[in-house]
């Protein structure tokens, strides 16, 4: 019988049957764009969803580790950049290196959206958003966002998070 390999969540926990459970949900894959005076991050994100209809809110969730944890919660502000089908490299240029050390809009179209954040160019669709809340979730935070904005700038499926796109060695 062959030994299944031990495989590990983007925060290097091994995945469990609840992750998998999870991963039955689909879920889309976006890039959440923030700036803070000059300093602009980026990072790749399939934990959001729309919440309400009036006003339009949505909710974010991440990871408190990251680097864009900190320019968001201090700007209040966010782009959401809605990926599309093909576009697993935009999204790995997003989710594989921090904005710590690395400018991720390096040799990327972007424009700068009403509320003073990156939009990327290349999205399929973008909402600009205020942060109007959040609420603590252990490891990440929820973020509530009201949506002021947006826009569809190209037709096309959205792109659909599978893990093993993201995986050190895939693609």
């Amino acid at each position: 019988m062959e030994q299944e390999t031990a495989q590990y969540t983007v925060t290097g926990r091994k995945v469990t049957d609840i992750d998998r459970a999870f991963e039955a949900q689909v879920k889309g894959v976006v890039v959440l764009t923030s700036r803070l005076d000059e300093r602009l991050t980026g990072m790749t994100a399939s934990w959001f969803t729309r919440a309400a209809e009036q006003p339009f809110l949505a909710v974010a969730c991440v990871y408190k580790e990251n680097f864009s944890h900190g320019i968001i919660r201090q700007s209040k502000a966010l782009a959401v950049n809605f990926l599309g089908e093909g576009q697993q490299d935009l999204a790995r240029c997003f989710g594989r290196q921090s904005s710590r050390q690395v400018d991720k809009f390096a040799g990327l179209e972007f424009f700068t959206g009403r509320n003073g954040c990156p939009v990327l160019a290349e999205a399929a669709a973008y909402l600009e958003c205020r942060l109007v809340d959040e609420m603590d979730a252990r490891d990440h935070t929820v973020f509530l966002c009201e949506a002021l904005a947006g826009r569809v700038l190209r037709s096309t499926r959205g792109l659909v998070y599978d893990r093993r796109d993201y995986l050190p060695g895939q693609g």
